[in-house]
């Protein structure tokens, strides 16, 4: 591989994380000479997804790398079912229902079944949604980059209210067909949500000039919202606390009004597979334009050399071998740290927690995609965003579904997570077959992430550092990052335009005169046709 790899590129990118694999992509779409290297040998970084061995591994990895435990620490592992299944209990009776025929019984899983069923998991790092208009959907439309991925519309938006999980009304059929909220108290809210719709912050004379320095649910409560809808808006629709300002409330709102009635009854799409998928999507355009990739590729430094007055070179050494090119783009994690400038200002680090269950949070007729987001449950604590998938978006193996928690770092992940975990989960063990309110938890993950997405700027000529995962909702950052980091290495080009299907290709070799290269008149063209 050595013997053949050109040491000399116009970008290099060094990790395939989300927002480097836009800019990688972006830059081969222009037929700039692109090297892609990634230290693992899996694609994504810390926006991996990952089968259940591989995130095995992962664990096993992070636990016994000191430098490693600079970006994911705190990781607790813990098993709720036994490492193998009684053979009895596996052949189960099934149970007879009213009209005589019987259910098929229901699955005892063990330690050893999530081994043999790993493949059929794919547990992302980072679990994400998209708006169904928001920044990263336009740009996979635009690009035409949308044919190397599927999605999954988010069948349900869910609450926290009253000590137990309540649907949300998204859109306004929802709306008025909830008994939740009386006649008056609908037509307040439609009144209100337009009004947030229309928000522009160009105009100065709007609905919200006066709010600059009010909080969002002192607005809500100021234009008469019972305290029932105000828990729907600010919390379920806005995805914010008693402290959020009135305009951030305002903008988060708009995006998920703006999004509703394009692809389903909830503004949200979730790929197929995990969230991980995206940065391949991206790969996959840029080698298809001539991008070389390179993973299991540590690099071993970097250096900037001034070879003329306003031009520099970087010079990076990986595997003994000495690569150069006119600008490098790098994850964060893989940065040297005199390359970095240090942090503009301190940062809040992320809580996480993967749970495995045996059952939805909620019952549904059909296999739900969930969103809850939970108010939080101490003063002054933060809001946690919870996403429930199952089997049909191939995460997880039949009978299964995998549950994401994600908060902004209090103390440490378990301690800010457990108790949001209590109120939806069986954390007990125990019988997987006895039936009860609250799905069993068949095993669990909490760790916390190092929050880089305010830190990733570059102290050197030619070097662009981009960002790691925040705790955000959606994409929209690693977007509007890569887009940035783009128009710094080619001013003036087009940001990622659309790439031609393959049968829209015609090679030079492949040229035949037929129908296609005779319509120089409507017969012909009538003739083609037919």
């Amino acid at each position: 591989m050595d013997d053949d790899l050109p040491t000399d590129f116009q970008v290099i990118v060094v990790g395939t994380g989300m927002v480097e694999s836009i800019v990688a992509a972006a830059c081969s779409r222009i037929h700039k000479n692109v090297l892609h290297l990634d230290s693992s040998d899996h694609y994504g970084g810390l926006w991996a997804s990952y089968n259940f061995d591989g995130l095995q591994k992962f664990i096993k990895e992070v636990n016994s790398d000191p430098e490693k435990q600079v970006q994911v620490y705190n990781l607790r592992e813990q098993w709720y079912i036994e490492k193998e299944s009684p053979p009895e209990e596996e052949k189960g009776e099934g149970e007879a229902k009213e009209d005589g025929k019987t259910e098929p019984p229901k699955k005892i899983w063990s330690q050893a079944s999530f081994a043999a069923e790993y493949r059929k998991f794919n547990i992302d790092m980072t679990p994400k949604l998209l708006f169904s208009r928001g920044p990263l959907v336009e740009l996979l439309i635009s690009s035409n980059i949308a044919r190397y991925a599927e999605f999954r519309c988010v069948t349900r938006v869910l609450t926290w209210l009253d000590d137990h999980l309540v649907p949300v009304p998204c859109s306004r059929a929802d709306v008025f067909a909830t008994e939740a909220v009386g006649i008056v108290e609908k037509r307040m809210l439609m009144k209100m949500l337009t009004s947030i719709v229309a928000y522009n912050e160009e105009e100065m004379n709007n609905e919200f000039k006066d709010w600059n320095d009010k909080t969002f649910k002192e607005y809500l409560t100021h234009k008469g919202l019972t305290p029932n809808l105000i828990h729907y808006v600010l919390f379920a629709i806005a995805g914010g606390t008693d402290a959020m300002p009135c305009l951030e409330g305002v903008r988060e709102c708009k995006k998920f009004l703006m999004s509703l009635g394009r692809y389903g009854n909830t503004p949200f799409l979730w790929p197929m597979y995990g969230s991980g998928e995206l940065p391949q999507c991206f790969c996959r355009l840029c080698a298809v334009f001539g991008g070389v990739y390179c993973l299991n590729r540590p690099i071993d430094s970097v250096e900037t050399k001034t070879v003329e007055e306003g031009k520099t070179k970087v010079v990076i050494e990986s595997k003994s071998k000495t690569l150069n090119c006119e600008h490098l783009v790098i994850g964060i994690n893989e940065c040297p740290k005199d390359l970095v400038s240090p942090e503009p200002a301190e940062t809040c680090d992320i809580s996480k927690a993967v749970f495995i269950t045996n059952g939805t949070i909620m019952k549904s007729e059909k296999e739900p995609l969930t969103l809850l987001r939970f108010p939080p449950l101490v003063e002054g604590g933060g809001a946690v965003t919870v996403l429930e998938v199952g089997p049909a978006t191939g995460s997880c193996p039949k009978g299964l579904f995998v549950v994401y928690f994600i908060t902004k770092k209090v103390t440490d992940a378990e301690t800010d997570l457990r108790p949001y975990a209590d109120k939806i989960f069986d954390l007990s063990g125990g019988d997987q077959t006895e039936e009860t309110d609250k799905p069993k938890c068949l095993w669990s993950l909490f760790y916390n992430v190092k929050d880089t997405s305010g830190a990733a700027s570059s102290a050197a000529a030619g070097v662009h550092v981009c960002s790691g995962p925040d705790a955000g909702l959606d994409f929209d950052r690693a977007v509007e990052q890569a887009e940035q980091i783009f128009k710094k290495i080619c001013p003036g080009e087009e940001f990622l335009p659309r790439a031609p299907d393959p049968e829209e290709i015609v090679f030079e070799d492949d040229v035949t005169h037929g129908p296609e290269f005779q319509r120089e008149d409507e017969d012909a063209e009538g003739d083609a046709k037919e």
